[in-house]
């Protein structure tokens, strides 16, 4: 079965090697970029994929993109979102402007795209959302951040529910501290108190996490409306 897929935050660190795993298992991929077009374009060249150029804080632009891919026949059965931005603000600083962007960027663009990705999935198919908080532990996160991720959670059980009987299925991958990506914002301190407590006693990479989130896309066809951490054993 052809298969066609879009990363949402297809250029950054974890999302590219999302596009590389995708790209080598034959799945037709679109994925967006919003800054770093060189980085984009070099990658779209490597793998022969398509990038697109979203402002993900933009529900006209989804929209758009969505419209585009529906006219060029290529309506992605897979839907990878990806995207994030990290504000490590303490709770007393965080400004109202940047929280918007947050939630904009890792929550409400995950729902809208997941709405337009639906209709085109009328053979069913897959959404895989990537968050970094399971909450199976409390950790040192911070707050605005947090918050964000958190709604992860919900969003991919209330999908998981109401798309089920449709064949779609819908998992959250909640990611530990990696090698790189968003992770190299933390404080030094932050980022070794971690490593401390992992039972793997190391970070984890994007090549790793790519193949956990393709695995979800392309193999999984029973699991649904769950978290899975990747987190090394915190």
């Amino acid at each position: 079965m052809n298969r066609t897929a879009l990363v949402l935050g297809g250029s950054g660190y974890v999302g590219s090697e999302v596009v590389r795993a995708l790209a080598s298992r034959g799945v037709h991929t679109h994925f967006t970029f919003h800054h770093g077009q060189a980085a984009a374009a070099a990658l779209a060249q490597e793998t022969q994929q398509h990038a697109h150029r979203v402002d993900l804080r933009s529900p006209a632009a989804i929209g758009d993109l969505f419209s585009r891919l529906e006219a060029a026949a290529a309506a992605p059965d897979i839907l990878i979102h990806c995207a994030a931005v990290l504000d490590t603000q303490a709770l007393d600083e965080i400004e109202v402007e940047a929280f918007d962007e947050a939630y904009a960027v890792i929550c409400r663009s995950a729902l809208i795209a997941s709405q337009r990705a639906a209709r085109g999935m009328p053979q069913g198919g897959d959404i895989v959302l990537v968050g970094a908080l399971d909450r199976a532990q409390s950790l040192p996160i911070p707050t605005g951040f947090a918050a964000c991720q958190g709604m992860l959670s919900g969003l991919a059980m209330g999908l998981a529910k109401e798309l089920g009987p449709r064949n779609i299925r819908v998992n959250l991958l909640t990611l530990g501290l990696l090698q790189s990506g968003l992770s190299r914002n933390l404080t030094e301190t932050t980022r070794e108190a971690y490593k401390s407590y992992s039972a793997a006693r190391r970070f984890g990479n994007a090549e790793e996490a790519a193949r956990s989130i393709a695995w979800l896309a392309l193999e999984n066809r029973y699991m649904s409306g769950k978290v899975a951490a990747f987190n090394g054993g915190i």
